[in-house]
């Protein structure tokens, strides 16, 4: 095995929140056509969920706050 279950775990980690969110949005989408009153409820959740990550992320990177997954602001190294 080369390394294959390296790449599923990292193929997992890069599309795993973004495919999430794009499922949540059509749920959301779909739930607004269909379900009415209570649809609509869904969908201001649910398509509001890509807003809501952005301003968080955004949030974070202007606070200095950067996680595992993020690069440092400015090119200053960790200690």
């Amino acid at each position: 095995m080369h390394g294959s279950s390296d790449r599923a775990y990292l193929w997992i980690r890069v599309f795993a929140a973004p495919g999430l969110l794009a499922a949540a949005t059509i749920t959301g989408l779909l739930a607004a056509l269909l379900w009415g009153n209570v649809g609509q409820h869904v969908a201001w959740v649910t398509v509001g969920a890509p807003v809501a990550v952005v301003a968080w992320v955004w949030v974070r990177r202007r606070t200095g706050k950067t996680g595992p997954f993020l690069p440092p602001i400015g090119g200053k190294k960790r200690p």
